[in-house]
Parts: structure tokens; sequence; C-alpha cells
């Protein structure tokens, strides 16, 4: 088995999401965290995969060695990892969340691929909007595996929302993501803006409409997949 990643949040993608952000984040994470390749199952009967101890950080953990199929971990007794969800370029996988621990992860990839899939944890809410918790992490997809990670609440003011979403996107795409969700507060700095949008309604349409350009620009540009996890 393997230690895994991830981070962030879509706006269903229009403007309720980015609205009610009060930070952005930091450039840094635009190019994600670097994830190990995750142990190659051995059987097709287990999706699991193959059995090894792992040592979890925010880097990646060590994996030992396969020894043969193992069942879930505690708390995904009772998991779908079936590979349900599908984008072009990501392809089918599979992603599900522990039912012990909300920042546990379990992620079925069904190619192989060079270029990196990076998750972001998020919050939607009920309308289906959504925002990020969190950086992203990411990895290089392999066949036949599952790989065990975590998610991260790393974002300030929003440690209390639960996660009960991932973006899932290739490497690619996060600079656009990040480029819309942070457009609303982004364009409340600029200097025509200076009262923000309490004093200036006016100020807060031209925001919202920055913002929907953004994001349609995002949706257009990059394939995603906006999974809600309960």
């Amino acid at each position: 088995m393997k230690i895994l990643l991830i981070t962030c949040a879509l706006l269903t993608m229009t403007t309720s999401c980015d609205v009610p952000q009060r930070n952005h984040m930091v450039n840094s994470y635009a190019n994600g965290s670097n994830l190990n390749n995750p142990t190659v199952g051995t059987t097709t009967t287990n999706p699991w995969g193959t059995s090894g101890t792992t040592s979890g950080s925010a880097s990646g953990g060590s994996i030992g060695g396969p020894t043969g199929p193992t069942p879930p971990p505690p708390g995904f007794e009772n998991c779908d990892i079936s590979t349900k969800y599908y984008a072009s370029e990501i392809n089918y996988m599979g992603l599900c969340q522990s039912s012990q621990d909300e920042t546990s992860i379990a992620v079925k990839s069904t190619i192989a691929d060079s270029n990196r899939t990076c998750l972001i944890p998020t919050f939607k809410d009920n309308t289906g909007s959504s925002t990020y918790l969190g950086q992203p992490q990411c990895y290089l997809p392999q066949t036949t595996s599952v790989m065990m990670g975590k998610l991260y609440k790393t974002r300030s003011g929003f440690s209390n929302y639960p996660i009960n979403g991932v973006m899932v996107l290739k490497e690619i795409g996060l600079n656009a993501y990040f480029t819309c969700m942070n457009a609303y507060v982004n364009f409340m700095l600029m200097p025509q803006c200076p009262n923000g949008a309490k004093t200036n309604a006016y100020c807060d349409q031209l925001a919202r409409q920055d913002m929907a350009t953004k994001c349609n620009n995002f949706k257009a540009d990059y394939p995603y997949i906006d999974i809600r996890l309960k």
C-alpha cells in the first residue's frame, strides 16, 4: 500500500464558493506536494492490493514490502472503491473516505500515467458549491493498486469545516484552479475597490463577474472531478 496526498475546493463553480473566502493559498502550493509511487497489487480479487506497513507524514511515508493480499484497513470496511468517477485525462478512478477519520482517504486508479493527478480536500455546502480546505498533494497513478493517504486541512480559518468533498485534477490545471478560487478576493484587493464589497456594491458585482470568467475558463480548459464524499 502507499501513502497519499491531498487538498482544496471548487466552486460549483460559480460565485458562492469564493465569496466567503477569508484568505488565499500561497503560490508555492500551486505545484502540489510530491508523493511516493504506490505499491502495485499482485491480485485481482482484493482491490486493496498488497499489504505493507505505512508511516504517515505530510510529505509521504515509507512503505513496507508486499506480503500478499490484505483486507481494507479499519474505517474502510464498507468503502466503495469501485472506479465510478471519470474525467478525460484522469480516466476512471475510485475514491472513498474513512468512516473513522475524515482526513484518511483511499484512491484507486485504472491507468498508469506519467502526469501527476492532484487531490484537494473541500467543503461542499447544500447548494453544491465548494471551497478548498488545504493545499493539493499529487501522485503518479498506477493500475491495480489502492493508495492510502491523508487530507490536510491547512487553510487558516477553515479547520472547523468538515471534509466532505475532494477536487481531483491533473497537476497542469492547479494554477487555473486557484486563479478561479481566489479571483473574488484578489479582485477586492485591487485599487479600484478601496473599501471592499461592504461599501461598494458595483465593485462586488465586478468581482463576481471576474470570478465567473476565470472559473468558466478553468472548467473549459482542464478536466476535473468534483466529488462529494458524504
